[in-house]
Parts: structure tokens; sequence; C-alpha cells
């Protein structure tokens, strides 16, 4: 029998992996484009997703004239989005356990995402969990930002392990990437927001996460 031993060390993306933010923020762009009498479509939200911030202006800028000041957008998105969040969100409560249970195996987290690192650091105060992670990596955090793999190797050098000793978790293609490419074994959460055949350059694809998934065959 072969023996599976569990990674160096793991990092996780936030949104759509921790907690379902992806809604919240379909939401909040719902009715804050509606404003601006545009309708995101499906199409849209997808390409956002996973994305910074200037990346998601831009997509919009170019659809709907909302201003051409980001920061005064962006703070009537975050207006509705946390006013959403403190209503609605929910947490992926497969996630939350493998954390508690990487925390009992003395096996070191970090959390590497392409939103803020106050964002991610108030998901993680509200989820309860923002002591087992080691350390977070945000959009401002890194030069480059996801598809690159500077989020993850950051993360790895943080938490001192060789990135290829590690496991990431991911829900986005453009997070796939990322951590692909900084020499990670990927699992990929199919949350059915993206087409499975979007996920498939995963090391493995689950619906829910275990802990044996982060095992690397």
């Amino acid at each position: 029998m072969i023996e599976r031993r569990l990674p160096a060390a793991v990092v996780f993306d936030c949104d759509g992996t921790i907690v379902d933010t992806e809604t919240v923020s379909d939401v909040a762009w719902h009715e804050v484009l509606g404003r601006y009498g545009y309708t995101p479509t499906e199409a849209d939200l997808l390409e956002v997703t996973g994305t910074t911030w200037p990346a998601a202006f831009r997509h919009f800028r170019e659809r709907v004239d909302i201003g051409d000041d980001p920061s005064v957008f962006r703070e009537e998105l975050r207006g509705v989005f946390h006013r959403v969040f403190d209503e609605e969100v929910e947490f992926f409560h497969d996630v939350l356990g493998v954390l508690r249970e990487l925390a009992d195996h003395d096996v070191p987290v970090a959390v590497a995402s392409s939103s803020s690192r106050e964002h991610v650091d108030k998901v993680l105060d509200t989820a309860g969990v923002a002591n087992l992670v080691m350390a977070v990596f945000g959009a401002e955090d890194t030069e480059r930002n996801k598809p690159h793999p500077d989020p993850y190797l950051a993360a790895a050098q943080a938490l001192g392990a060789e990135p290829s000793a590690c496991s990431a978790v991911e829900d986005s293609d453009v997070g796939i990437e990322a951590a692909k490419a900084a020499g990670m074994w990927v699992v990929a959460m199919d949350r059915g927001r993206f087409p499975r055949e979007a996920l498939a350059k995963a090391d493995r694809l689950v619906e829910e996460l275990t802990l044996g998934d982060l095992h690397p065959v």
C-alpha cells in the first residue's frame, strides 16, 4: 500500500472557495449596474470572477458609462456588497472543516486572493477561522495577481515551504492557472459556477473537500 502524506502546507483561495461571496458579488453588480441602466450577463460575471478590481472596473466601463473614477464606483459597489454580505453570506463548511483538520495536523495554511486583504480578513474573521491562517495575501500584496503565480509563491515563502510541496485549493480557471504556474498540486472546487471543463487543468476536481483530497498522488 502506498503511504499518502499531507502536503507541507496548503494555500486556499478565498472567494468561491472558503465563502460564497461570488453570489453576493453578483447581487451587488446587478443592483449597482442597474442604476446605470445595465444588466450584467452571466458571461460578464464569469469574466470578472477571480480578477482584480481594476480589471473588473475596466470590463464594465467598456460596456456602460459608470464614470471615470474607479474609486467612486467602487465605494458605491462596496456599500451594496457589505449590506448583502452581512445579511446573506454563506460559508462552505466542507472547507472550514478541512481548515480545522489541517490545524489539528499542524499543517500551515495561507490564503491567496485577488480581493483586498481587508476583505479576506473580514471573511476569515466572520467565519471564525482567522486564527487558523498563518498568512494572507490580497491583491495589493504582490506586484502581479492571478493568473500569475506570484500570490502562491509569496504564500509558500511565508509558510516556509517549497511550492512543489504545497497543495492549493481553488475554484476558478484563473486561480488554477496561478497555482499550477507556482508548481503546486491543485484541487479545484466545483461549486457549479464554472463549466467543469474550465477547471480541468487542476490535479483533482471535487464537489466537496475532504482532508484526503489534499494528498498529492
